[in-house]
């Protein structure tokens, strides 16, 4: 039974990083089972389709969002020490984000409709909600639409710094979200991704 679940998160993880590098139409079961180390079969064993792998990354993709921003509370401090962790959170994505885009940006636009699950744009919605809460703590009238704005300027930024390839433009956007919303750097960033 550890097993099976074991193989099931290679897949899982092996898709997240394939969808992401080369896009859910044309990544391919092969490769993701050769990248989860596991026979090709394996992924028809756990996964039918390629549709339910996606739903299964999607599943991944919010309850790392998810279990990341509780974390953030959980560490506790006031509002703007939270919001400032979140920003330092995604400060430590430039790289990445600058290399291959956002996972989610790309998983929402690719990945086959799913009304059941919301799709990977849930993960959007969780940190949007989040990040309004957090405003709305710190006494911002306007959270939910400031929260919107803030995600807005990121994932643009995101962009803007892979289109041009220059980590400076989505670090300095970053930065000002976090001077406008959250104040200084907060303590060492949560460990998962978003």
């Amino acid at each position: 039974m550890a097993a099976r679940r074991q193989t099931r998160e290679r897949l899982v993880h092996a898709a997240a990083d394939q969808f992401w590098a080369v896009g859910y139409e044309t990544a391919t079961l092969a490769a993701i089972a050769t990248s989860a180390g596991v026979p090709p079969g394996n992924v028809f064993y756990h996964f039918p389709t390629k549709a339910d792998l996606a739903r299964a990354v999607t599943a991944l993709f919010v309850a790392e969002a998810a279990g990341t921003l509780a974390e953030i509370d959980r560490r506790g401090g006031d509002p703007a020490r939270r919001i400032a962790a979140f920003f330092d959170l995604i400060a430590d994505t430039v790289a990445s984000r600058v290399a291959r885009g956002c996972p989610i940006a790309r998983a929402t636009r690719d990945f086959p409709a799913d009304a059941e699950t919301g799709g990977p744009a849930q993960v959007f919605r969780i940190m949007i909600a989040w990040l309004a809460a957090r405003l709305a703590e710190a006494g911002r009238a306007d959270a939910e639409a400031a929260a919107r704005a803030a995600l807005a300027r990121w994932q643009g930024a995101i962009v803007l710094a892979a289109g041009l390839g220059d980590a400076a433009i989505l670090a300095a956007e970053i930065a000002a979200l976090r001077a406008e919303f959250g104040g200084p750097a907060a303590a060492p960033a949560v460990i998962t991704s978003i």
